[in-house]
């Protein structure tokens, strides 16, 4: 059977089965069987014959997204039934939706338009801030480890655009720099990011309250943006290039041609993205207008909107292939390890601060001395501090792990209304991208840097040290100001 044959024949069995499960849903119900039973009959029929006709892979998303929207059970149980819980759904899925990304021109084609702007090109130091703010943009929705190997290779071509030589400080800067942004930016947003939504995570998990995205990126991208600001202004007057006036910005503009314009893939892939995006963001926005809206598509939990997504890429074919190719992206753009340990730590995380196992309340007993010692803002400090200190020499997820278990132990004992709890707990997790003094921080991001030869392990440590110290004070005092006004 040929491959266009073969394709007709699974779309002709995929559109049977949608049509099967909604055509069930509009059967009334009756004495002997109500109207969700029939729904439930239609999704186990239609399921039947995509699993038969199409594939047992992919379109199982299918069917868990049919089965998220019965009233009887919510996107919520069906996760947790499926996958454990809604975390490790909301990785799978995320990660999945942003792998085809990768594979298209973006990275190079976002950075060309931010480096190659009117603005931009006015001076070097013009140029430094559009490259910083292209690498912390595309990292708000792609894995830092992923963006870092893909953004590479077209960074070594800026530089021999610029004639910025080895050696040099600015060569030094620029890597840094990037490192730093797209650490950092790992932090600034929970899409696809692991430690933010682990912390959500424990937060939500030991006190059944949420925090949805929106909250999340109203408190964690204004706080990257000051951060950001300052780390600029940290290489412009501490550090201070003394080779950066050499760079021709005007040359940045040969960079325009080589990069093809986007295809209908990739615009696809954009959409989607931005569907995905705007499901998160978007209900937050209207809560107070449209509270039934809010109300409904919250209690979608964040699981749903990229598994949407990932439907949607895996239904529209482009030259007779499916834009997402399960085996592909199951292999290639889930980050297992990522996963698996995310499952065991929140497991871990919930354990730790059960009530009937008793560490709880150990760490506050040993603990409280300490913290009816110090004022609010010694307590913040205290827990940002270590977290920023802790991922610098070991695992994100650990420190994520580590910090939070132990930040929710000691303040949900204290008086309530003594402080805010979730905006530590989401700085523990946005801490975590705040880790670039040594490899062990973030090994991906950090060894490539150092081994790249533009920068060096003692530079790294060092900048990397003040910059740690920046991040501290502007987490304690934007942070977590903004996270009381909107968690």
């Amino acid at each position: 059977m040929s491959k266009l044959t073969q394709n007709k024949k699974s779309n002709l069995f995929l559109i049977a089965a949608i049509l099967v499960m909604f055509g069930f849903r509009l059967i009334p119900g009756n004495d002997s069987l109500s109207a969700e039973g029939l729904a439930v009959l239609g999704i186990f029929f239609g399921s039947l014959l995509m699993w038969i006709g199409v594939s047992i892979d992919w379109p199982s998303m299918i069917t868990i997204l049919m089965l998220g929207f019965l009233p009887s059970f919510s996107f919520a149980d069906t996760f947790k039934g499926a996958f454990g819980n809604t975390t490790v759904a909301f990785l799978i899925f995320t990660f999945m939706l942003v792998y085809p990304l990768s594979q298209t021109s973006f990275v190079r084609r976002c950075t060309i338009s931010f480096i190659t702007n009117r603005i931009a090109r006015k001076g070097p130091w013009h140029f430094v801030c559009f490259l910083f703010a292209a690498v912390t943009f595309m990292g708000l929705f792609i894995s830092p480890s992923v963006l870092f190997v893909a953004f590479m290779p077209f960074l070594e071509d800026i530089f021999q655009v610029l004639d910025v030589k080895k050696g040099g400080k600015t060569g030094n800067m620029i890597m840094m720099g990037t490192a730093f942004c797209i650490s950092l930016s790992s932090g600034m947003t929970a899409i696809g990011h692991v430690w933010p939504t682990m912390a959500i995570g424990y937060y939500t998990a030991a006190t059944g309250n949420d925090v949805n995205q929106f909250q999340y990126m109203a408190m964690g991208i204004p706080t990257g943006i000051v951060l950001i600001v300052l780390t600029i202004l940290m290489f412009r007057f501490l550090y201070r290039p003394d080779d950066i006036g050499a760079i021709n910005t005007e040359k940045a503009l040969s960079l325009r041609g080589t990069v093809p314009p986007a295809d209908r893939k990739e615009k696809i892939v954009l959409a989607t993205m931005f569907l995905t995006v705007f499901l998160w963001v978007g209900p937050s926005l209207v809560k107070n207008i449209l509270p039934d809206l809010y109300a409904t598509v919250n209690g979608w939990s964040t699981a749903m909107p990229p598994l949407l997504g990932c439907i949607i890429l895996f239904l529209v074919q482009v030259k007779g292939e499916r834009i997402l190719n399960f085996k592909e992206a199951s292999s290639k753009g889930v980050l297992w390890a990522s996963i698996l340990m995310t499952a065991a730590a929140t497991q871990l995380g919930s354990v730790l601060t059960n009530d009937a196992i008793g560490i709880k309340v150990w760490l506050s007993d040993m603990l409280s001395p300490i913290a009816n010692g110090l004022p609010v803002i010694g307590l913040i400090l205290f827990f940002i501090a270590w977290a920023v200190i802790e991922t610098n020499f070991s695992s994100n997820i650990v420190t994520t792990t580590v910090v939070s278990a132990v930040a929710l132990s000691v303040l949900t004992a204290l008086p309530e209304g003594t402080i805010s709890i979730a905006p530590i707990v989401c700085l523990v997790g946005f801490g975590a991208g705040i880790c670039n003094m040594t490899p062990a921080g973030q090994s991906t991001v950090n060894t490539v840097a150092i081994g790249s030869g533009w920068t060096d392990a003692k530079s790294m440590f060092v900048w990397g040290g003040i910059y740690a110290l920046l991040a501290i004070l502007v987490m304690a005092f934007v942070g977590y100001p903004l996270g009381s006004l909107f968690m």
